[in-house]
């Protein structure tokens, strides 16, 4: 990356994010001195996506506002937790317990009982767990999908990959397809509905790119599961210390505003501050942020807006997603008749619902006060709009993350009791996250139907080749939706801008 010919760069990143901060650390360890590199963040506070909020005291099992799980088949997500910080973790498996559907209680096995599921199911879609019968979708559109990694874990993911990307479904490319088309061709408008009730999910079975959704069903499952033990939070964390102990400031409360080519070259960042709006000269300019952010830089920079990224923008679609934590005084769920019973060391109970509530995790018991924390509601699409008019401002006042006001209270109560069949404790406590609020303008990101993401992926990167402005982060990658993707995205402009090797703590054999 070096040239001894050349002054290093000036670089800024904005974004405090994971991928903003791993940009900075990988740049810091390549030798770039630090002097020469600033990092700006809109907000008060590291890891973006990633916070892990200590309801109930610093040693007791966080909520995880964000990001909950990794595995160990994404490398650069493993490989820094446990080889380059050794960040403790533990694996976990999130086992589903019981669902909620059309009224009626059931085990999750019982969704293969066709007189206890309460769906109209063909003849040849009955009978199937409902894992059985995503996989009985996903064979008809891609059959030899089943012959590849990870069912033959002898195969490669690349080669997963490239027979997705070719597959044709009726004539088009499945990167063609949105993939509640491509569902409504291969199962009943039943089995889907069923599917999406289960899963408890609006948008992941919705018109999304085919190609990607499919990657993300099937090739992003693969791996072992972990979660770290004080907050998934702590790897951001960990960078931001790294890169502030080699020198590196990183500047709160920095809003980047628009963009403007240097006259010398370089870039113009106009830049609102606590101490009013200020303009910073750079060399370089790494946009480590969401589609939202970058959407309003786009419509106050008319030098970018006449850059490819204006296109490249229609590519991704902004979720709306919310989570609600709950505390209560005891863990009452491991009294619940056919509930979900008591929940053993390294595993999460789930059960899931057709209500606006959708996801219920029972997440663990504080030993010291054994108090019990339960993510009562995780929500996306139009679950989100339900819970945010039962704020006190009815989600008019545009906050982040709030304690849960009593209506909200009340009905999420309400919701639990009916799912569990009791009558459900009021909770000491409760927080609502919506990511659909500034600056994030959502939870995650997905690829719209007709977009190839392996392309665009790379050229988003730099999006005008003679300017030294570029762009990475979850919204810009192939794994939409996990850390993984946020450093796959940045360590992709870091080979291909910086010229970086491959990082060498990078571990392909789990644990």
């Amino acid at each position: 990356m070096m040239d001894a010919d050349k002054p290093p760069e000036n670089i800024v990143i904005a974004g405090a994010g994971v991928s903003g901060l791993y940009t900075a650390w990988r740049l810091i360890e390549s030798g770039h001195p630090a002097e020469r590199l600033q990092v700006i963040e809109t907000g008060d506070r590291v890891g973006g996506r990633l916070w892990s909020d200590p309801m109930r005291g610093a040693e007791a099992l966080p909520a995880e506002l964000g990001g909950m799980f990794f595995n160990d088949a994404q490398p650069l997500v493993f490989g820094l937790c446990s080889t380059v910080f050794k960040l403790d973790k533990a694996p976990v498996t999130p086992e589903p317990a019981f669902a909620w559907l059309r009224s009626r209680r059931l085990t999750i096995e019982q969704f293969a009982d066709p007189d206890r599921l309460p769906y109209n199911l063909r003849p040849d879609e009955q009978g199937l767990s409902y894992m059985g019968l995503l996989m009985l979708a996903i064979d008809r559109i891609a059959p030899d999908l089943e012959h590849l990694w990870p069912a033959d874990p002898d195969g490669t993911r690349e080669a997963s990959l490239e027979y997705l990307k070719a597959l044709e479904f009726e004539g088009r490319l499945l990167a063609d397809w949105g993939f509640w088309n491509l569902l409504a061709r291969v199962i009943s408008n039943e089995a889907w509905m069923a599917l999406r009730d289960i899963i408890s999910d609006y948008t992941l079975l919705g018109n999304w790119n085919g190609f990607d959704a499919i990657v993300s069903l099937v090739l992003e499952q693969a791996g072992h599961w972990y979660r770290l033990i004080h907050g998934y939070q702590k790897l951001p964390e960990a960078m931001a210390r790294s890169i502030r102990d080699a020198g590196v400031t990183i500047e709160f409360g920095h809003a980047l505003e628009r963009v403007h080519k240097h006259p010398d070259g370089g870039v113009l960042i106009d830049v609102t501050s606590p101490r009013g709006e200020r303009r910073i000269a750079a060399d370089r300019l790494i946009m480590a942020l969401p589609q939202a952010p970058i959407r309003e830089i786009l419509a106050a920079s008319p030098e970018l807006a006449q850059t490819r990224l204006a296109g490249l923008m229609t590519a991704i679609e902004s979720i709306p997603a919310c989570k609600i934590f709950l505390t209560f005084d005891q863990p009452w769920w491991r009294d619940v008749p056919d509930g979900p019973g008591l929940i053993e060391d390294e595993t999460y109970g789930v059960s899931h619902t057709d209500l606006p509530m959708r996801q219920c995790y029972y997440l663990g018991v504080d030993p010291a006060s054994g108090q019990g924390l339960v993510m009562a509601s995780y929500g996306d699409g139009q679950a989100v709009e339900f819970w945010r008019a039962l704020q006190p401002d009815s989600g008019r006042g545009g906050q982040l993350e709030s304690p849960l006001g009593p209506q909200a209270m009340a009905e999420i109560s309400r919701q639990l009791s009916e799912m569990h069949g009791i009558k459900v404790p009021l909770p000491l406590e409760g927080v609502f996250i919506n990511w659909t609020e500034r600056p994030f303008g959502g939870g995650w990101h997905y690829w719209m139907p007709g977009f190839r993401s392996w392309q665009i992926a790379r050229r988003i990167i730099t999006p005008a080749e003679d300017w030294p402005v570029h762009i990475c982060g979850e919204a810009w990658s192939e794994a939409q939706g996990w850390t993984e993707g946020a450093l796959q995205s940045a360590e992709e402009l870091l080979q291909t801008v910086f010229s970086l090797p491959v990082p060498d703590f990078i571990d392909n054999t789990g644990s």
